[in-house]
C-alpha cells in the first residue's frame, strides 16, 4: 500500500467511475484500475461493485475509504507543515548609478512585498533580470514601472558655500563643478548652461561618489535627493531649482520595474 494507490481509489471512490477518477488523477485508466486492485489483493477487501454505470463502494469499502481519507488528510497536514517549499526565484537588478541609499530603500520596499519570492540582486547584471530597481526615465521597452519613491533635483553644495538669493543656475560656476555622467538632466543642464562642462574640475558616474564628494568639499553638484537630505548629510546644503529647469525635469520617480509577463503578479503584490 502507498499514498498514491490510497489516492487513486478515493478519486475512485468519490467520482464513481474509474474513467473519471483517470481524468481527475491525469493517469491513464489502467493506472486506476491496478491501483485498485492490488488494494483489494493486499487487504483481501471487495472494495467496489461494478456496472455498466461505474462503480460503488461495498460496506468493506466504504469503511475503508473513510480510513483512507482520514489517512490521507493527515498526510497532506504533515506536507504543509514540514516540507520546505522552494520559492520561484526572480532575479532584481539595480542600476550602478543609483544612491546605496536609495537603492536600498527600494529593495526593502520590493522584498516586503515579494515574500513568496526569492530575490537574487544583483548590480548592472549581465543577463537582463525580471525586475529592476531604477529611475522611471530608464526603465527599458517591455517592462511596466511601478512607482515607489519621489525625490526632487536640487543644487548641492558644501555647507558654508554661499549663493546669492534669488537663485541663478549661473551662480554654479563660482565654484568647483562636479559632472555627473549618470545624471538624466545632464543634457538639460548643459543646454542650459554650457559652460558647466568646461568647468567641471571633476567627472563622476554614481551618485554616491558624487555626495561623497561634495560632503569633502570638493565641489558643486545636481543630484535627486529626498526630503530627508538635510537630515542624513547635515554637511550639504540644497538648494531648489524651482524656475531654473522645467517642471517636468526637475522631479523624479524611483520604483520597481518588471516584465510585462510579470506584471499582474508583481502589481496585485504591491496592492
Amino acid at each position: 500500500m502507498d499514498l498514491r494507490s490510497l489516492r487513486y481509489f478515493c478519486a475512485a471512490a468519490e467520482a464513481g467511475s474509474l474513467t473519471a477518477a483517470a481524468e481527475r488523477c491525469h493517469v491513464a485508466q489502467p493506472s486506476i484500475s491496478n491501483a485498485v486492485a492490488q488494494l483489494e489483493q493486499e487487504f483481501a477487501l471487495r472494495l467496489f461493485s461494478r456496472s455498466k454505470r461505474g462503480v460503488t463502494l461495498t460496506p468493506e469499502g466504504e469503511a475503508f475509504y473513510q480510513e483512507a481519507a482520514r489517512l490521507l488528510g493527515s498526510a497532506g497536514e504533515m506536507e504543509q507543515r514540514f516540507k520546505r517549499v522552494e520559492r520561484p526565484t526572480l532575479s532584481v537588478g539595480i542600476n550602478a548609478s543609483l544612491a546605496s541609499r536609495d537603492s536600498g530603500y527600494l529593495l526593502q520596499l520590493t522584498a516586503g512585498r515579494l515574500t513568496d519570492y526569492r530575490l537574487q540582486v544583483r548590480s548592472q547584471p549581465a543577463q537582463s533580470a525580471d525586475l529592476w530597481l531604477l529611475s522611471e526615465r530608464q526603465v527599458p521597452a517591455g517592462y511596466h514601472f511601478i512607482a515607489l519613491l519621489e525625490q526632487e533635483y536640487r543644487l548641492l553644495l558644501p555647507r558654508g558655500w554661499s549663493l546669492n538669493q534669488p537663485l541663478e543656475l549661473e551662480q554654479a560656476t563660482q565654484y568647483p563643478w562636479i559632472d555627473r555622467l549618470d545624471c538624466e538632466l545632464r543634457s538639460a543642464f548643459l543646454e542650459r548652461l554650457p559652460e558647466l562642462a568646461d568647468h567641471a574640475s571633476l567627472q563622476v558616474d554614481t551618485e554616491d561618489l558624487a555626495l561623497s564628494l561634495v560632503q569633502h568639499r570638493q565641489g558643486a553638484t545636481v543630484m535627486a535627493v529626498s526630503d530627508d537630505i538635510d537630515l542624513l548629510s547635515p554637511a550639504i546644503d540644497s538648494h531648489s531649482l524651482r524656475g531654473l529647469v522645467p517642471e517636468t525635469l526637475r522631479h523624479r520617480q524611483l520604483g520597481l520595474a518588471c516584465r510585462a509577463e510579470l506584471a499582474d503578479s508583481i502589481i496585485a503584490a504591491f496592492g
